[in-house]
């Protein structure tokens, strides 16, 4: 990147140099030169704005937009009111206070947050013993995080597209400032290479406008999702030793540690118990 900015200003430079030397023998044939446009006092800068970026601004203005929508649904969805709800958690430990282990497993397979996911997938796991539960869970955690840190990575690659496309355009510009060189000879008008020219700011200028945001927040959803999967693992496992003693083991190998886990909680009313075996 540091090679290509060089190589930008050199070249935006050389094209300075060029237009101050031609200034002096443009004055001796501006009258046989035809004038070329200029941008009115009147005109917004905004508007000005548009019509110098050309094609590579409406590229770079939907990249924009692309940027905006992912941003807010990240915000809006990385959450820990979505990935662990405190509803969610209070629900299962006063089912759990009362033994009702059915009831919480149902209520847990009703619902669609990281957590449950995580859960409810150690859950299921529990008639092969603790540790099995809890491998399951480590395995459903994994894979939740690598699709959310995925989805990050739509910022990392507008991050990345910006400055090359603002690139693209900013050779764009400077090939339209060269062709004026090319037709008009030695004495080009200096208002039609600054069309050029501006256009060639203007899309190095968008280009790193829209990547600065981008990988900002690609970095700030890496750790919030870093964040979150450890809030969830620690919730899930308190909720999953809650579980334990609710669930028949039929692994023979599962007994010994079933019994442990059983062994430091008081033991569920026979009027309310809501084993599950094998969930």
């Amino acid at each position: 990147m540091r090679d290509i900015s060089r190589r930008i200003i050199t070249l935006i430079l050389t094209l300075g140099i060029i237009v101050a030397l031609a200034g002096p023998r443009r004055a001796a044939v501006a009258q046989d030169i035809p004038a070329a446009p200029k941008v009115e006092a009147s005109e917004p800068f905004l508007a000005w704005m548009a019509r110098a970026s050309g094609p590579i601004g409406f590229v770079i203005l939907a990249m924009s937009f692309y940027l905006i929508a992912v941003v807010t649904w990240m915000g809006f969805q990385y959450r820990k009111a979505v990935a662990a709800p405190e509803t969610l958690t209070a629900e299962l430990n006063e089912l759990l206070g009362r033994k009702d282990y059915q009831s919480a497993f149902q209520k847990l397979e009703s619902n669609d947050s990281f957590l449950a996911r995580v859960l409810s997938a150690g859950v299921r796991k529990l008639p092969g013993g603790v540790p099995a539960a809890r491998h399951a869970m480590e395995l459903v955690n994994d894979d939740e995080t690598m699709a959310m840190e995925h989805r990050t990575t739509y910022l990392a690659t507008v991050g990345t597209l910006g400055p090359m496309i603002g690139l693209v355009g900013t050779v764009y510009g400077m090939i339209l400032s060269f062709r004026v060189i090319a037709t008009e000879g030695a004495s080009p008008q200096a208002s039609a290479l600054a069309a050029g020219i501006s256009t060639a700011l203007f899309a190095t200028l968008e280009g790193i406008a829209i990547s600065i945001p981008a990988i900002y927040f690609h970095g700030l959803f890496r750790n919030r999702v870093a964040r979150l999967s450890l809030e969830v693992e620690i919730a899930a496992t308190e909720l999953l030793d809650r579980f334990a003693p609710g669930v028949k083991s039929t692994h023979p190998l599962a007994a010994s540690a079933l019994a442990r886990t059983s062994a430091s909680a008081p033991k569920p009313d026979a009027a309310h118990d809501g084993n599950i075996s094998g969930a």
